[in-house]
C-alpha cells in the first residue's frame, strides 16, 4: 500500500473507510481511515493511504460514525505536524509508525455516508460485542468511574477512563494493570484450563478442549483491541497449548522469538511501538531475572514466600523495562513494589468477578455483584491514591538522552553476563559504565545550572515565555497550572532542559527576581529587554522613542509595524502563533522593508535565546 497515493493526485473529494472504533472527544469523533478512492475531474479513481480524521459531531446526534462506514469527505487535509516545543510528545513520529502522515478535520454536514458495515465482519462483531459488554458494566456497576475502570481492565476499552485515575496508576508503577496484556490473557487461560480440566479424559475431548481455549483466547484478544502485548501473549499461549497437546516441551525464549517473528511479519511497524518494546522486555525480564531474584532469598513461611515470589516478579519486570521506561516516560515510581503487592489480590478479584458478571444472566445475582465490584474497584483506586500522596512517590523529570539510554542498557547486559560467568572483569566494566553515566548526567546538570536562556513557546492560541537561570525557571503565561498546555508543553520542555524548580505567573502580573522583571507588557531578562504589543496597546502621540531588543506581536494588534517602529526602536520582531495569517504576512512584508529581523512562531519551533 502506498501511503501517499491519494496525496499524489489533485482530488476534489476522498472516499474513506473507517478502520477503528471512533472516539468522541470534545465534540469531535476521532478515528483512523483508509482512503479507498478519490474523485478527480468528475471521475472516481482507486487510491490508497491512511488519514487521521477528526469529524465534528452532529449536534442533533442523528449520525454517529462507526467501524466499516464509508464516507465521502472534502479532499482538504494537512501533514501531521512535528512537536514545536522542546521535550514535547512527537505525535508525528508516532503516527508515521502507523503509516499515517496526514490528518483532516471534517465539519458537520461536510460529509456523506455512502455505505455501512463494509469492514471486516469478524472485527465488526467483536466491536459490537465489546460495546454490549461495556454497556453491561455500565448497567450493573453503579459508580461510573468504577465501571470505566472495569471496562479498561477487562476489555481494554479506555475511552471513558478518568485522567486522575490514569495518573495515579502511572505514578505508582501499576500502569500495566490498565493495559490489557499477558497478565489478562494468562488469567483467561488459567480459568479455561481449570474449567475444562475434565475434558482431558479422552483424545477427542482433548482436541475440543484445545480448540475452545484457542478460540476463546484469540476472541478475547480481538475484543480487547489486538494490541501488541495481547497478541504476543496469545501467540505464546497458543504455542504452549498446542505443544502440550503433542507432549512437546517448550523453550520460553523460542516462544518469545516465534511470537515476535509473527507479529513483525504481520506489521513491521510494531518494532517502533512502545507497547511492543515494553511487553517483550518485561516478559524477558520475568523469564530471566525472576528465578534468580526469587532464589536469592528463602522464606519458610508460606505467606512470606508468596509475597517474596510476587516481589521478585515486580522487581524483575521493573529491572528489564527501567531504561526504556525512563527514556520514554521520564519518571520512576519509588513505591512500585508496595503498590503492586497491595493491589495484586484486589485486581485478581476484579478480573475474576468482572468476567463472572459478564457471563451470568440473572439480575438477582448481577445487581449485588455489580455493587461488590464497584466497591472493590474504588477500594483499589483509593489504595493507589494514598500511595500517590506519599512523599517522593514518583521521581519525575528524569530525562536521559540516547547515549545515556544506551549506557543503561549496556550496564544491564553486562550484569547479566557477570551473573552467568562470575567474571570480575565484567563487574569492573559495569562500574566504569556507571561512572560514565554519572559523569554525563552531572555534566548536563552543570550546563543547565550555569546557563541562562529564554524560551518563547510555539502555542496556537496562548502565550508563554520561560526564563531559566541556575536550574530554576519562571514562566509568564496566560493559563494556569491545571491547563493541559502547561503539563504537556511547558513543563516537559523545561524539565528536559534541566529545570528542577518551575514557577508559573500570569503574563500580565508584575513579577521581579534575580536577573528578571516584568511590568505588564514590558519585560527584562538579564540584559535583554522586550515589549509585548497586543490589541490593548495604543500608539503614543509624542515622546521619546523607547528602545527594546525584541518586539513581540501578540493577539492581532491593529497597528502597522511601520507605525510602531516610529515610537519603538527594536532589533527583532517575534510574531506569535495567535495572530491572523493575513496580519503575519503584512508584518513580514513591512519588516523586510525596514530591514528588521523576524521570527514567526506559527508552525515553527519555539524560539530559544541563550543569554
Amino acid at each position: 500500500m502506498d501511503p501517499f497515493s491519494f496525496y499524489k493526485n489533485e482530488a476534489e473529494l476522498l472516499i474513506i473507510e473507517i478502520l477503528d472504533e471512533p472516539k468522541l472527544t470534545k465534540g469531535n469523533f476521532r478515528f483512523e481511515a483508509e482512503v479507498t478512492g478519490i474523485l478527480e475531474n468528475g471521475l472516481i479513481k482507486k487510491s490508497s493511504g491512511k488519514l487521521s480524521i477528526s469529524l465534528e459531531a452532529d449536534s442533533v446526534g442523528s449520525f454517529k460514525p462507526d467501524y466499516g462506514n464509508v464516507l465521502l469527505i472534502p479532499a482538504v487535509y494537512s501533514a501531521i505536524e512535528p512537536p514545536y516545543n522542546p521535550g514535547g510528545f512527537d505525535y508525528q513520529s508516532f503516527m508515521e509508525n502507523r503509516l499515517i502522515y496526514f490528518q483532516a478535520y471534517v465539519g458537520k454536514n461536510k460529509y456523506l455516508c455512502l455505505a455501512v458495515n463494509e469492514g471486516n465482519a469478524l472485527i465488526k462483531f467483536a466491536l459490537l460485542f465489546r460495546r454490549s459488554l461495556v454497556s453491561k458494566f455500565n448497567t450493573y456497576i453503579p459508580d461510573f468511574e468504577a465501571s470505566a475502570l472495569a471496562s479498561t481492565l477487562i476489555l481494554g476499552y479506555r475511552a471513558e477512563l478518568n485522567k486522575d485515575i490514569i495518573e495515579a496508576y502511572s505514578k505508582t508503577g501499576t500502569m500495566h494493570v490498565l493495559s490489557v496484556s499477558g497478565m489478562h490473557v494468562g488469567i483467561i487461560f488459567l480459568v479455561l484450563t481449570v474449567l475444562l480440566k475434565p475434558m482431558d479424559s479422552t483424545n477427542s475431548l482433548k482436541i475440543v478442549r484445545i480448540l475452545i481455549i484457542l478460540i476463546t483466547i484469540w476472541f478475547y484478544s480481538m475484543i480487547s483491541g489486538f494490541s501488541s502485548p495481547v497478541c504476543r501473549s496469545a501467540i505464546m499461549i497458543s504455542c504452549v497449548v498446542v505443544g502440550q497437546a503433542f507432549n512437546r516441551n517448550q523453550n520460553s525464549y523460542n516462544l518469545i522469538a516465534i511470537s515476535a517473528f509473527f507479529l513483525l511479519l504481520y506489521n513491521p511497524s510494531y518494532l517502533f511501538d512502545v507497547g511492543f518494546q515494553l511487553s517483550y522486555l518485561a516478559v524477558c525480564g520475568l523469564i530471566y531475572f525472576q528465578p534468580k531474584i526469587y532464589q536469592s532469598l528463602f522464606f519458610k513461611n508460606k505467606l512470606a514466600d508468596y509475597i517474596w515470589s510476587y516481589s521478585a516478579l515486580s522487581i524483575a519486570a521493573q529491572l528489564a523495562t527501567f531504561p526504556l521506561s525512563l527514556y520514554y516516560f521520564h519518571q520512576f515510581p519509588l513505591y512500585f513494589l508496595l503498590s503492586n503487592l497491595l493491589i495484586v489480590l484486589p485486581v485478581t478479584m476484579i478480573m475474576y468477578s468482572g468476567i463472572l458478571l459478564l457471563i451470568l444472566p440473572l439480575d438477582l445475582i448481577l445487581i449485588p455483584m455489580g455493587k461488590f465490584l464497584s466497591g472493590l474497584i474504588n477500594f483499589t483506586n483509593e489504595i493507589l491514591f494514598q500511595i500517590e500522596r506519599l512523599p517522593f512517590a514518583s521521581l519525575s523529570g528524569l530525562w536521559i538522552n540516547g547515549f545515556q539510554f544506551f549506557i543503561l542498557c549496556l550496564m544491564i547486559l553486562i550484569l547479566i553476563f557477570w551473573s552467568k560467568s562470575n567474571m570480575k572483569r565484567s563487574l569492573l566494566v559495569s562500574m566504569v559504565l556507571s561512572l560514565i553515566l554519572l559523569i554525563t548526567i552531572s555534566f548536563n546538570r552543570i550546563l543547565s545550572v550555569s546557563s541562562q536562556e529564554l524560551i518563547f513557546f510555539s502555542l496556537r492560541q496562548n502565550s508563554a515565555i520561560a526564563f531559566s537561570n541556575a536550574g530554576k525557571s519562571i514562566v509568564l503565561a496566560n493559563f494556569g497550572h491545571a491547563d493541559r498546555i502547561f503539563n504537556y508543553s511547558i513543563k516537559p520542555a523545561l524539565e528536559s532542559r534541566g529545570a528542577s524548580d518551575i514557577q508559573l505567573f500570569n503574563i500580565e502580573d508584575n513579577v521581579s527576581g534575580q536577573s528578571y522583571w516584568s511590568d505588564s507588557n514590558f519585560m527584562q531578562f538579564g540584559n535583554l529587554r522586550l515589549l509585548i504589543w497586543d490589541r490593548s496597546m495604543i500608539l503614543p502621540k509624542s515622546g521619546k522613542r523607547l528602545k527594546v531588543d525584541i518586539l513581540v506581536l501578540s493577539r492581532n494588534p491593529v497597528q502597522k509595524l511601520t507605525d510602531i517602529n516610529n515610537f519603538i526602536e527594536f532589533k527583532k520582531v517575534l510574531i506569535e502563533a495567535n495572530n491572523y495569517d493575513y496580519k503575519i504576512k503584512s508584518w513580514l512584508s513591512e519588516a523586510a522593508k525596514l530591514n528588521i529581523s523576524t521570527y514567526v512562531l506559527k508552525k515553527s519551533p519555539a524560539y530559544i535565546i541563550e543569554l
